[in-house]
């Protein structure tokens, strides 16, 4: 037996001894993690780069081709928005059965036999899997095909006909989707979102080509009525799957010639319990079905209560209530949704960052990463939904026609672009309950929130008018994500003193950001006004730049950069000169 100086020698000799023994007890497991991706400690920071670039750029563009789409479209646009969002709202829930949570449970289960070392295990949950999406696509396609004249019926639209025409085109999506999905969670349980941001881009790519097109020649060659078009645009979210799908095969097809014998040789020799493993995905995917559906079931309030109670509170008629609900329903969602894809992106990047460190009990890691997420929420999220908020009648203007309603959808807009805050931190904070398996609550906050919302439609649309839709929403989710927040705290610790201070110091920035920008504005219309789409964009481009530069000189001045983003923000600071 050595001897040794000091008891800190002996306790340093006996920690290299045990290190070398997990050494050679763990050879396997350390060849296979040179393979496979390690988590670094900017890890969280760049899955949510790949995720919200491919989120923002397909939303962006997915906001674009509404120029000249409406342009086609002619004087039925602001009906055409109305039909779309008729369609969509119910596509969006039958979406969440076609792909029953297994995404995002794909995410988490994969992050977490990984965490343990079981890289075969989760192949063969994948490959199983797999076969269980194609069967949930059919039925979730066939449900909405046969109950679309019913929904069509119970909707705002020109007609129930046209209202049928455009939810059934959306139906063979269906079919694609889910599989899609599948592919692109056990990418990100790999915590790689590369493949998952591509290929979003690719399928709004195609799907926009194909929306202009139909409609060029559906509008303007055949001389045809606007619901053929509409239908044809909703068509086009099969057409941009199709693509997707088959760049995530190829994706797939690499990933398993880089880590094919690396999974192989992680096999133990165990077969997987492929009923049981089921059960277990469709056990863990319900609570993301429910919770995914959050905001389509605000959604599907909207549209099932709007409309009556608007004929019993206003004397407005059939066409121009149609027309309001397309306002917020279709005009402002569709801009906002560019901003909440900002926390979807977060989101999907967390859940399995977050389930790796449950799984080891890293509960001081854990409050770390919860603290990460929640500043870079607040960092991102701040001056994109606050910057629209003051860019809102000429970014309209951009994107839509100039009608007599405008000033009433500039108004929305406004009031939708504050509330994507609250959507987005109830996406956040519904994602890292669900990651610490807190599933039930998480429902169970939901559901408050919705029936919150239900019970302040009536009295808020009657007090407010269209607006009130909007508040009622707002309000809903506030509680749901004040509850969950609650909750996440009492399991998990973090610093809120810390964060309370970042976020307090991100929103005195985009105070002064707001405040730059309205100035700007006001500066600008003593010159011109955004009533043409060229002035219009004009306008957003010169307010936007410079609130973007008042923002981020604050944040490398306070140091708001540096904590967030980490050590390479020092170098855009050297080059601004920036002390």
């Amino acid at each position: 037996m050595p001897n040794y100086n000091s008891r800190k020698e002996r306790k340093r000799a006996e920690e290299e001894i045990l290190n070398k023994i997990q050494t050679l007890e763990t050879d396997n497991q350390q060849e296979i993690s040179k393979s496979v991706p390690v988590e670094k400690e900017d890890k969280m920071i760049q899955g949510t780069f790949w995720m919200t670039f491919g989120s923002i750029f397909s939303r962006l563009l997915g906001a674009l081709y509404i120029i000249p789409w409406n342009a086609m479209m002619g004087a039925s646009a602001e009906m055409g928005n109305a039909l779309f969002a008729v369609g969509y709202t119910p596509y969006q829930l039958f979406l969440s059965i076609g792909i029953a949570g297994f995404p995002s449970a794909m995410s988490k289960q994969i992050a977490q036999y990984n965490a343990k070392g079981e890289y075969y295990q989760g192949q063969e949950l994948f490959k199983k899997s797999s076969l269980f999406m194609v069967a949930t696509g059919i039925l979730s396609a066939g449900l909405m095909y046969v109950l679309a004249p019913a929904i069509g019926a119970n909707s705002p639209g020109i007609s129930v006909e046209a209202n049928t025409l455009v939810i059934r085109s959306l139906a063979p999506a269906l079919l694609i989707v889910p599989i899609m999905s599948l592919i692109r969670g056990y990418f990100q349980g790999y915590q790689n979102m590369v493949p998952s941001a591509i290929t979003q881009v690719v399928e709004q790519v195609i799907r926009v080509v194909y929306i202009l097109l139909a409609t060029f020649v559906v509008m303007n060659i055949f001389q045809g009525q606007f619901p053929t078009a509409v239908a044809h645009s909703t068509f086009a979210a099969f057409v941009g799957a199709v693509a997707s799908l088959i760049m995530l095969m190829w994706y797939y097809q690499k990933h398993m010639r880089k880590y094919g014998a690396v999974i192989e040789k992680s096999s133990t020799g165990q077969k997987l319990n492929t009923t049981q493993a089921i059960k277990e995905m469709i056990k863990e995917s319900i609570p993301f079905i429910i919770i995914g559906s959050g905001i389509t079931f605000a959604k599907l309030i909207d549209q099932f209560t709007f409309k009556p109670i608007m004929q019993r509170t206003t004397e407005f008629d059939a066409k121009t209530i149609s027309t309001l609900y397309g306002l917020f329903s279709f005009n402002a969602d569709k801009l906002i949704m560019i901003i909440i894809s900002l926390a979807v992106g977060m989101a999907a990047t967390s859940i399995p960052l977050l389930v790796e460190n449950y799984i080891k009990g890293n509960v001081k890691q854990l409050g770390n990463q919860i603290r990460q997420i929640f500043e870079l929420f607040a960092f991102a999220m701040f001056p994109a939904a606050f910057g629209m908020m003051i860019v809102a009648a000429p970014i309209y203007n951009v994107f839509y026609p100039i009608t007599e309603l405008s000033p009433v959808g500039v108004r929305l807009l406004a009031i939708s672009s504050v509330m994507s805050v609250i959507l987005g931190a109830f996406t956040i904070v519904s994602s890292i309950l669900q990651s610490f398996g807190k599933h039930l609550e998480a429902i169970l906050y939901l559901i408050i929130g919705l029936v919150a919302k239900l019970v302040l439609q009536y009295p808020f649309i009657m007090l407010f008018g269209t607006a009130g839709a909007l508040y009622a929403t707002g309000l809903g989710f506030t509680i749901t994500m004040i509850l969950s927040l609650i909750k996440i705290y009492r399991l998990v610790p973090f610093n809120v003193k810390e964060t309370g201070r970042m976020t307090g110091l991100i929103a005195l920035s985009t105070g002064y950001m707001v405040a730059a920008a309205y100035f700007v504005s006001r500066l600008l219309g003593l010159f011109m006004a955004p009533d043409r789409k060229i002035t219009a964009l004009l306008f957003v481009l010169i307010i936007a730049g410079v609130g973007a530069g008042v923002y981020v000189y604050l944040l490398l001045k306070l140091r708001v950069a540096d904590k967030i983003l980490g050590s390479r923000v020092e170098s855009l600071r050297e080059k601004l000169r920036i002390s």
